[in-house]
């Protein structure tokens, strides 16, 4: 059972992910809807979760700049991150910073499950 965490401004977005990745198996053990509330809530954990599944647009702090106070500051430093926007034009910059995966939307959830599964497989 992989742990996740779901970094997204969309509550809707951020149910599905929920719902979808615990019927698959997977375990969620936090959410945000901004960067900013994300790093506060990860700093707090005991233990950091196996993946994050970052946004890019989010209001307050983006997917970038999360990215890089993330990897600034250490904080979950053997997750990995699976970088999730609709804007092919920062996969550089995503991947520069040490993104575990790219994924471009819209794609399914199965998608999704399918590509965590695989990183630990």
């Amino acid at each position: 059972m992989v742990s996740i965490f779901i970094i997204d401004d969309e509550e809707a977005i951020r149910y599905l992910y929920q719902e979808g990745l615990t019927i698959e198996g997977h375990q969620i053990i936090g959410n945000a809807q901004n960067g900013q509330q994300a790093i506060e809530n990860i700093e707090r954990m005991k233990s950091y979760p196996d993946v994050i599944i970052l946004d890019h647009r989010m209001p307050i702090k983006n997917g970038i700049e999360t990215l890089k106070e993330l990897r600034k500051n250490k904080i979950a430093s053997k997750s990995k991150i699976l970088f999730v926007t609709a804007d092919p034009t920062i996969r550089e910059e995503a991947s520069n910073l040490g993104v575990s995966l790219f994924i471009q939307k819209p794609f399914s959830i199965l998608k999704l499950a399918k590509l965590i599964t695989n990183l630990f497989s």
